[in-house]
C-alpha cells in the first residue's frame, strides 16, 4: 500500500512538472508594441495602493483590433479598467500574423 502511494505521488509530480514545462502559445511582444500599450494606458483613472503587476493576454482580430483574452492581477478592479481600456483598440505596429496571441506584463506604480 505504501508503494502504491509514493508511485502515485512520482507519478503526480512528473505530470505536474511537465505540464509546466510546456510552452504557451503566446509569444513577447515587440517593443514598438509595448510603447503603444503605455501610450494607450497613459490616461488610465487607476488608484492602487501598492504597486500592482498584471500579465496581458491579447490576440488581434483582421481590422487590426486588440481582443484581451486575459488580465491576471491581484488587484480585479485594476485588471477590470485595464481590460476595458484596452479591449477593442486598433494598433498600428505590425506583429507577426501567425501568432495566436501575445503577452506582456504591466506595471502600475502606486
Amino acid at each position: 500500500m505504501k508503494t502504491l502511494k509514493l508511485v502515485l505521488f512520482a507519478l503526480a509530480l512528473s505530470a505536474g512538472t511537465l505540464l509546466h514545462a510546456a510552452p504557451k502559445k503566446s509569444t513577447e511582444t515587440s517593443v514598438a508594441f509595448n510603447k503603444e500599450i503605455q501610450q494607450l494606458l497613459k490616461n488610465i483613472d487607476i488608484e492602487v495602493k501598492e504597486d500592482v503587476t498584471a500579465y496581458l493576454i491579447v490576440r488581434f482580430n483582421c481590422k487590426n483590433e486588440m481582443e484581451v483574452l486575459y488580465v491576471g492581477s491581484k488587484n480585479v478592479e485594476a485588471g477590470e479598467k485595464i481590460k476595458k481600456c484596452l479591449n477593442n483598440k486598433q494598433i498600428k505596429t505590425v506583429l507577426d500574423s501567425s501568432e495566436e496571441s501575445y503577452k506582456l506584463p504591466i506595471r502600475l506604480k502606486a
